[in-house]
């Protein structure tokens, strides 16, 4: 399975010439708060399409204490022995650009990308039952979009469609066909992505029951799609009709409402403990963490037993408030799945748990 091997950084962020070795396995990222550890984690998300974790603005990539308008990241990446050298920057317009082995060809970034998969842990999940559901769909979103590239396409589409469809509300002589075909793609789109989360939702499910850990380390909950809409017309996946009849219907509603009332970015990602039935959103902090490592290493292992596909983990402070339960999970996911990890921390002392094989940078 490949891994990075370093990572070169000039002019990125708070780095302006900056280069870390790393190992195929466990890599642990040690430095004061604004140190730039979250930096290093972002520059390593942005080896995948689009704008890493942060999702932020190419032009803020740049170190703000340089005139240069320029950022590099230079990275190798070995698969199967083969090193491909990577290299990431922007274009005079402020677009992210990427090339291996010096080729911008579109099949072969194609095909590095297509040789690892990045799977996130950030502070802010340690709470996702209890934040916005737009979060959590994001979190679906982003473990489907590991396992088929082309999927944030669909999402984006999806969203600029919607976009289109209340342009056009607001506008009292609208065209009557360009909205018919406006809600068509909708649909088309729409049930595309409702048929990928309930299908991974459902994947993850299988694996989660299956999975032995521990008899400390509880897994016995379970994921559902919540859609008020998905839930009374059960069809509605390869119903295109009924679909399209009711955005027709909901014009007047939508426009007052100022967006769509019905579809899968009113949906909600949710779960129930097997035992006594609680929400997760019932559960303390610490067990919510516990349920996101476990849908993590599920994650991992679909990605390993089902696609062949290898996973690279990037856990930002995943070790504050860090109980036995989860630091078994953390060691499950470094020594028994065998994936390339990244994690940050403050303090050395916080990974003591860890092996002395594990790899640490230190930041200055």
């Amino acid at each position: 399975m490949g891994y990075i091997k370093n990572i070169l950084f000039e002019n990125f962020r708070n780095f302006e010439k900056s280069k870390f070795e790393f190992y195929p396995s466990c890599n642990v990222i040690l430095g004061k708060n604004g140190s730039g550890k979250t930096n290093i984690l972002e520059g390593l998300s942005l080896l995948e399409k689009g704008r890493g974790f942060k999702k932020d603005k190419v032009s803020n990539f740049i170190n703000f204490n340089n005139d240069k308008l320029r950022f590099n990241i230079q990275s190798l990446f070995q698969d199967n022995g083969l090193n491909l050298n990577i290299k990431i920057f922007n274009s005079e317009k402020n677009l992210k650009k990427i090339s291996v082995n010096n080729s911008f060809d579109t099949e072969t970034i194609n095909h590095f990308e297509s040789l690892f998969s990045i799977i996130y842990f950030l502070p802010e999940m340690e709470r996702l039952f209890l934040v916005s559901p737009s979060l959590r769909r994001n979190f679906l979103d982003r473990l489907i979009f590991n396992q088929e590239k082309n999927y944030n396409i669909v999402v984006n589409t999806y969203k600029k469609l919607l976009s289109d469809r209340q342009l056009l509300l607001k506008d009292i002589n609208f065209d009557e066909s360009w909205i018919e075909k406006i809600e068509l793609n909708i649909c088309e789109f729409g049930s595309i992505i409702y048929k990928k989360r309930i299908e991974h939702i459902e994947n993850i499910n299988k694996i989660l029951k299956k999975l032995s850990i521990n008899k400390n380390i509880y897994n016995n909950f379970q994921l559902k799609i919540k859609d008020k809409f998905l839930e009374k017309n059960h069809t509605i996946i390869n119903d295109k009709e009924l679909y399209l009849v009711t955005l027709k219907n909901n014009r007047k509603l939508d426009f007052f409402s100022g967006g769509c009332t019905i579809g899968p970015h009113r949906s909600d990602f949710t779960g129930f403990d097997m035992r006594n039935g609680f929400k997760l959103s019932q559960l303390s902090t610490g067990q919510q963490k516990t349920v996101i490592l476990l849908i993590i290493i599920s994650q991992c292992k679909f990605l390993i037993n089902s696609l062949k596909l290898n996973p690279i983990i990037i856990l930002d402070e995943v070790c504050s408030h860090l109980d036995k339960v989860n630091r078994d999970l953390l060691l499950y996911l470094i020594e028994d799945l065998n994936v390339q990890v990244f994690m940050t921390g403050t303090e050395e002392n916080f990974f003591t748990f860890l092996s002395t094989k594990a790899n640490y940078c230190n930041i200055n």
